[in-house]
């Protein structure tokens, strides 16, 4: 029997190793000073406790970088077997994993040729008196041969290890540039590193908190029988949370490591061992910055982002750290203040601890807690208002009757109603909305008619809600819209005085072209907010339907001024055989990702010629500033166009839109994010944004606050540190037939221009779903 030969085409393997690994010069810096903290810790911490003495220095002069460390160093057999050969690793022994140490991947040290053109290292082990020294050069590197020099020799060296790279022409770095880029990975290392005499480690890991007064309100041990973990809640006059997490337990095993949560405060980023790895995609009501520092933490292969498994044991964490937040502020009286434990109670039914929030009560115009309506209940007589008509109050208000009006803003409004409704059984205003009169539809205009039949088939396609009745009424109150659910059907009543149909039946009448998006728009802000709790996507089961839909991807776009010539080779495509290592290395850095996205001038265009009539949209909006307290945002419907198609990936204006929330750019979602994901964004959905050094990262949340889909945009250029921010922002969603675009805010516009040369960026996405 004849068999078929195993053959590598190792120049191809190589070309992937150095330029998919360390596709730049910071990455070789990173990873080759995380080597070093690695064998510091080998060294100084081998029996889990890191002492003294550790240091490592980071020398850049011209094209030279040189990473000195006094750690462990390395063994003859240990530089040959492990640090020359891609693959193999010396850390995953259980005396490495004790020590703490940060990398077990064995990339080795030919993944360093993606930018440099040669490499020394230098090393003397702990215990041996013989300095080694061994060197490669990427013009002479052929797989399979002796072409790396090693010697003993004589010189005085120190325990330890010195990495010196040559980098090549097109990869020279500077010392501002390298601490920059260093900084947020090593800046909480308990070991000195030293940039040209620069120290850049040695912070605590609660610096980043600022010098705000926080109160300890609470610390308590919380379990899920998975993980576990005791939680300390302190919080600042504004009701921000601050949750200290230590004795970590996952799988009833302890974790080294804790956390440092604090409420809006950006990026939480993963660490373990103190050294920085990359952010935790973090979902929840409190949307927690701070710090991971977790020994279970890996990052990917391509170190760009944490594995899926530590993020979802961080996120189950931070659902602990939000049930331990809620129960102490719930108790406290910092409950009122607090948006993002009004935002907790709804999903995980927790209205027991809402005593402590207030509602206001006329007449008088004072407010009153909930825990003390339950206490006031059988003494005193109780009607509750959820509208604004200042006349139903004063109707019924009065000394011996005493109306409740409801906020008017999420997610206050949801706690207050449900718990004077369905716990303490308050009835509503009697006749707070009253139809006097109904219209039949011969009684209608022809366009008063399509009004309403076009109405009715918005809310069955775009809000899955099937058994729907339109009908013009006049209504008590001067009500404009008012909603009734009468057995399977949902009965909407819209005033057929009402100021805010006006202008969409006059454009029936002159642009009748811009009749259905106008419609759409009209649902979308004036008919949405009273059929929300009857939407699918607000209920658990329309959250678990949307769920099975979802899948994961990421893709790399690629933004141009114009386009020449024929879209750029893929990294894998064939290569012939007999190009040097060199020159394989010199085009594999040309190549791009099967996932590369190219934009043309021609695809960078205008809204108002992309999206016709958005100018037109008359200002009818009374609930267009949807913003709660603490400059939150409701959950809101995208603006659907899906009658228009759009091959553009960029959209611009130089006008302020108020049907837009005033942004000048939105930007396309990535081509796979629409084939996996975009059903996500035709449900209502929050909108948060936050921004720092080279990330911009979208956290969409649909309206059930159960289901979340992370968006994660690595820049190549750094934004500006007195940019750096984040916040929600009305969900300004735009859907299109085979495109989504997202609203770039304004301080970032200048981040996304397409100028002379290509810009591009990686994206990363994922649904994050809490209790599914």
């Amino acid at each position: 029997m004849s068999g078929i030969v195993f053959q590598v085409d190792t120049s191809r393997v190589l070309a992937i190793l150095a330029n998919e690994i360390y596709d730049s010069p910071f990455a070789m810096l990173r990873e080759n000073l995380q080597n070093a903290y690695d064998a510091v810790r080998q060294r100084f911490a081998a029996d889990g406790s890191l002492k003294e003495g550790g240091k490592i220095f980071v020398a850049i002069e011209g094209q030279t970088i040189s990473i000195t460390d006094n750690g462990i160093g390395m063994s003859e057999e240990t530089l040959r077997e492990n640090f020359w050969k891609a693959g193999s690793s010396g850390k995953r022994s259980d005396t490495a994993r004790k020590a703490g140490v940060v990398g077990t991947f064995g990339i080795g040290a030919m993944a360093n040729f993606g930018v440099c053109s040669a490499l020394e290292v230098v090393t003397r082990a702990v215990g041996q008196e013989k300095v080694l020294r061994s060197v490669a050069e990427l013009a002479s590197l052929k797989i399979g041969e002796e072409c790396i020099s090693f010697e003993t020799t004589g010189s005085n060296h120190d325990f330890g290890t010195t990495i010196r790279a040559t980098l090549d022409d097109q990869n020279v770095i500077s010392q501002a540039q390298a601490i920059a880029y260093l900084r947020p990975y090593v800046r909480m290392l308990p070991v000195p590193v030293f940039v040209n005499d620069t120290l850049i480690s040695g912070e605590k890991i609660d610096s980043f908190v600022d010098s705000r007064s926080f109160s300890r309100i609470g610390s308590k041990a919380w379990t899920d029988k998975v993980a576990a973990a005791t939680f300390t809640t302190s919080v600042d006059p504004n009701a921000q949370v601050l949750v200290h997490v230590a004795d970590i337990k996952i799988g009833g095993q302890d974790i080294d490591g804790s956390m440092v949560l604090l409420q809006g405060s950006g990026q939480l980023m993963g660490l373990r061992s103190f050294f920085g790895l990359a952010p935790v995609p973090a979902a929840g009501h409190y949307r927690f910055g701070g710090v991971a520092n977790l020994s279970f933490l890996h990052p990917t292969a391509g170190r760009e982002a944490l594995s899926r498994d530590s993020i979802e044991q961080v996120n189950r964490l931070i659902t602990l750290a939000e049930y331990a937040s809620s129960e102490a502020i719930g108790r406290s009286s910092m409950a009122d203040r607090s948006n993002a434990f009004l935002s907790w109670i709804i999903p995980n039914n927790r209205y027991d601890l809402a005593d402590n929030i207030t509602i206001g009560a006329y007449p008088g115009n004072q407010t009153i807690s909930l825990g003390q309506l339950k206490r006031t209940i059988s003494d005193h007589n109780y009607l509750y208002y959820s509208g604004t008509v200042s006349g139903v109050i004063n109707t019924f208000a009065n000394e011996s009757c005493t109306v409740l009006q409801v906020s008017q803003n999420n997610p206050r409004r949801r706690v207050q109603t449900y718990y004077i409704s369905e716990i303490l059984k308050i009835k509503p205003v009697p006749a707070s909305a009253q139809i006097t009169r109904t219209y039949a539809r011969d009684e209608l205009s022809l366009s008063e008619l399509a009004f309403i039949l076009r109405v009715a088939s918005t809310i069955r396609d775009d809000y899955l809600l099937p058994s729907i009745e339109v009908r013009f009424a006049d209504i008590s109150h001067n009500v404009t819209v008012l909603v009734e659910k009468v057995d399977e059907v949902l009965k909407v009543s819209i005033s057929k005085t009402s100021a805010s149909i006006v202008p969409v039946l006059g454009v029936y009448k002159t642009a009748y072209e811009l009749f259905d998006p106008f419609i759409k728009d009209y649902v979308r802000v004036n008919i949405y907010p009273s059929i929300q709790p009857y939407v699918p996507s607000s209920t658990k089961g329309g959250v678990e339907a949307l769920h099975k839909l979802l899948l994961k991807n990421r893709e790399l776009y690629r933004y141009e001024l114009s386009e020449r010539g024929e879209v750029e080779g893929i990294l894998g495509e064939e290569l012939a055989g007999d190009k040097s290592f060199a020159r394989v290395i010199q085009e594999a850095r040309l190549k791009r990702k099967p996932q590369s996205q190219r934009v043309s001038a021609e695809q960078v265009g205008r809204i108002e010629t992309e999206l016709p009539g958005i100018e037109e949209v008359p200002l009818y909006f009374p609930w267009l500033d949807n913003a709660v307290a603490d400059g939150e945002y409701d959950a809101a419907p995208p603006i659907i166009r899906d009658t228009v198609k759009s091959e553009m990936k960029i959209l611009t204006t130089s006008e302020h839109y108020p049907m837009l929330n005033n942004f000048t750019m939105f930007l396309g979602l990535s081509d796979k994010l629409m084939k996996s994901e975009a059903e996500f964004f035709r449900r209502p959905h929050s909108t948060r944004i936050i921004w720092g050094g080279q990330r911009v990262v979208y956290i969409f949340t649909e309206g059930a606050e159960t289901l979340s889909l992370y968006y994660d945009i690595e820049l190549q250029g750094q934004i500006e540190k007195s940019k750096t921010g984040g916040s929600m922002f009305p969900t300004t969603t735009i859907v299109t037939d085979g495109r989504v675009f997202i609203p770039i805010p304004d301080v970032l516009t200048e981040n996304f221009q397409v100028g002379d040369t290509p810009k591009e960026f990686f994206v990363r996405f994922d649904i994050l779903s809490a209790g599914m």
